[in-house]
Order: structure tokens, then sequence, then C-alpha cells
């Protein structure tokens, strides 16, 4: 093997070891590696030996690494990402009296390791997590702090370590142990961490008391987490050169307003009941929106190409002219009222559409779509197996649609039957559609599969006909 090339192989590190060094193994005792006479890992460039130990990442893979040779072992604190996980079982052993020497707690590891690290300059990428719990019964929590990662303390023992390095930190806390105490973490994280490009912190409850702007940070990630900036006022502030950043099941918010230049890529999940929700972003391409019923929602991202939102309802919504919109998911309980607004977007050219639930649609007006007089120009239509089911009720086609070349459909266990089918997908004959794709559950017996996809073949013999599996969350 070329060792320029190792990279295209994606071999692990035994392998290719392996295949310059003689015979691998690696049992749960660890890694044993048998030396050629011709050669050792002595003869290999440094900088190659680092970038595979990189990819191992796993902090217990690299600890048995450094066992195999001393050239390893001192290699393995270059390595520039690094992975800690600590699972409950191991957290429970560590805190049996009298097992400190065999197992150590995870916390004092974390921190023996930031030592270690801290003598070597290279970048680095770290991450940091707690085995996330099968279930949790509404109201536990657990008053330990074995696997609270967030906890202030614990953060300022090891953190300032290695803050020079750092340019990747991703953090999943215990909720269990999290969700009942504020943690400093985001404001101790931008005293040390200044020239951090990417933050995740999962599994908590932050405060923003103290938070410093962090001009290097492009990337930002908060996932099930309660935030104490409900307006979202010191993420605009202190995080002025976000990319790429994403919000789900954020928590704690009120009248939220994203305001940033620089951002590009934006997932917002929000998870409670808002008054309001704001996205001022004048060079975002792409944005995914979900939310359940807010009283008002502001875009103001006029350069946007991807635009995926799930409202369950709106009372109000402002969307300012998107001139490049090219793909747009909609999945509302008001389709109608949805559509029109977009409506002025001509340059769409892929379409999903879907029902939020059908039990909510109270009056089909609302939910209604005629395609033909909003969105004549797409090529490509998606209809949801919601809104599919009460088909043509929510989707009419007046006119032609000249330009629609593509439909995907998702059909459901209780309507695969080509009868019906065939029947909904009257709709297309005004159309030029020459491929169809039907979307099946993989549940779905292969007989009504068959039958299904026979009728339609039949009665549309012009059309190019496929269908494909779907696994049912």
């Amino acid at each position: 093997m070329d060792p320029e090339n190792y990279c295209n192989d994606k071999l692990s590190l035994g392998g290719w070891v392996a295949s310059f060094h003689g015979s691998f193994l690696k049992e749960n005792a660890g890694i044993v590696v048998r030396r050629s006479s011709s050669m050792g890992l002595e003869d290999f460039p440094s900088p190659i030996l680092v970038d595979i130990l990189s990819r191992v990442g796993d902090s217990t893979d690299l600890a048995r690494c450094r066992l195999t040779c001393r050239t390893l072992r001192s290699l393995s604190y270059e390595a520039r990402s690094i992975r800690l996980f600590c699972s409950r079982e191991r957290a429970l052993r560590s805190s049996v009296p009298g097992t400190v020497d065999l197992h150590p707690a995870f916390k004092s590891v974390v921190c023996n390791l930031a030592s270690l690290l801290s003598s070597v300059h290279s970048p680095l990428s770290l991450s940091l997590a707690a085995e996330r719990p099968d279930c949790v019964p509404a109201g536990e929590i657990d008053d330990g702090d074995e696997l609270y990662f967030t906890d202030s303390p614990f953060l300022s023992r090891w953190i300032p370590l290695i803050s020079a390095r750092l340019q990747s930190l991703s953090i999943h806390d215990y909720w269990l142990q999290s969700c009942w105490r504020p943690s400093r973490a985001l404001p101790l994280i931008s005293i040390f961490c200044s020239e951090l490009l990417n933050l995740e912190i999962r599994n908590a409850w932050l405060s923003v008391k103290e938070l410093m702007p962090m001009q290097t940070l492009t990337s930002l990630n908060l996932n099930y987490i309660r935030l104490d900036d409900e307006n979202l006022e010191k993420v605009n502030e202190c995080f002025p050169s976000l990319q790429v950043l994403n919000l789900i099941d954020v928590g704690g918010l009120k009248e939220p307003k994203i305001q940033l230049l620089q951002l590009r890529t934006f997932t917002w999940t929000v998870s409670n009941f808002v008054v309001s929700l704001t996205v001022d972003a004048p060079k975002l391409v792409e944005l995914k929106l979900t939310c359940v019923e807010p009283k008002a929602v502001h875009l103001q991202t006029p350069l946007l190409l991807n635009l995926d939102i799930t409202i369950k309802k709106v009372e109000v919504i402002k969307v300012d002219k998107l001139h490049n919109l090219r793909v747009l998911r909609v999945e509302s309980s008001q389709l109608g009222n949805l559509s029109q607004v977009f409506a002025e977007s001509r340059t769409i050219k892929r379409l999903e559409m879907e029902l939020y639930d059908p039990a909510c649609v109270i009056n089909t007006e609302q939910c209604s779509v005629s395609l033909s007089d909003t969105f004549p120009d797409i090529e490509e239509l998606t209809i949801g197996e919601k809104a599919w089911f009460l088909l043509p009720q929510i989707v009419r086609i007046k006119g032609e649609l000249v330009s629609l070349k593509k439909l995907v459909v998702h059909e459901s266990t209780t309507e695969l039957d080509g009868a019906i089918i065939s029947s909904k997908l009257s709709i297309l004959a005004h159309s030029h559609v020459c491929q169809v794709v039907m979307v099946i559950p993989a549940t779905a017996p292969i007989e009504g599969r068959v039958c299904a996809i026979s009728k339609c073949i039949n009665d549309f013999p012009n059309i190019r006909w496929e269908y494909v599996t779907k696994e049912i969350k």
C-alpha cells in the first residue's frame, strides 16, 4: 500500500500496521502487534501515524495503542480527535468504595488526560459523552454528579489546560443529573476557548450570564437544552460569526429572534410554545424550521435556496421575497394558507407537501392547494402519506403542470390498493409526468405491492414506474 493513499482504503490502525508490519491481533485485553524484522513503526513518518491515531479517536483504544510501543505512546497525545465515553455501568463501578485503583472516577480520567495533552500544541477536537438512558420516567432526577459533565467546577479543572489546542468541543451530558441545575458551561467555555471553531452541547440547562463574545465560533449545536436566553439576544451578541446553527429542542424561549449576518445553514426545532419567532439572516441558504403553534413567524432570508418548514398552525406568517428558492417542503394543517405565502417564488422546482395532522383539519380550504395556480413551474412533486390519504381534497390541479416530470407518493399500508391509487393519480391527466416513485412501508405484503404496481402500469403505460420501501419509525 502506498502510504500517501492509505486514507482512501479506510483501514483501521491495526489493519494498516498489519499490511506493513507483520500480523495484527486485537483482543478484549488490548492490541498486540507482531513485528517483522525488516521494518518497525519508527520507520514510518510521524504525521501518518498521528493521522491514523486521530481516526482511531476513542480514548480507550488510544490507551491500548500506547501499550504497543514507545512511538505510539508519544504520538498518541498528538491525535487531533479524541472521544471519551462513560457508560452508566462504568460510573457506578467507580463509585464503589475501595475500587478507585481498578476503576478510577471518569472525571479524574478526563482531567488526567487533559494534563497529558496540554504539552502538545497541535489542533484538537474533543468529545465528551455520557451514556443516554433507555427511558426516563417523567419527573425523575439523579442527585449524583459523576456524569454531570457541564458542571462548572469540573470544566474549570481541565478546559484551561487544553483551551489553546481546542478547535472543536462536544459535550453530551447526562440529563438526569443536569436537568435540575443550571450550568455556567457556556460562559466558562467563552472565557477559556477564545479560538474555538465548533461547539456542541446536549442534554443540559445552560445559563448565559457573563457569556463572552466568541468571534471565531462558526458552528454551534445545542440539542435538548434549557436555555436561559428567552429571546436569544445573547446568542446573537456573542456568536456573531456563526455559519452553521442547530437549535434542536431548545426550551425556555418566549419571543426568539435569530439575527446573524454570516449564517448559512440553520436547523431550528422549537420544543415549547412561543409567542413569535424571527429569522433575520441575509446570507442564509438552507433552513429547516419545526414548531407547533406560534402566533407569528417572520423570515427575512432573501438568499434562501432550500426551505423545510413544519408548523401545525400559525396566525401570522410573513416571508420577505425569496428570489432564489429552489426546494420547498411544507408540513402543516394549513397547507393552503402556507402555500399562498410562497406562491410568489416562481423559482421553486422541487416541492413536498404533507399534512401535520389530518385530525386537526377543520376547514379543508385552509389545507387545500391548487398546484397549477400556486406552483405552476415545479419539476418534482412529493406528496406525504397523510396528504395522499386525503387526496384529491388536499391537492388539486386545474390546468396543466407543463414542467412536472417526477411524482413521489408516500403510500400507507391501509391504502395500498391499485384501484384507489390509479383513481387518485388521475390528477396527472393534464401534466407531463414521466416518472412516478411509490414509497411503500416495508411492512406491506409483497402481494399487495405487486398488485398495486401492476394496476398502475396498466392504467398509465407511458409512465416509468418504480417503488421503494421505507421502515416505519
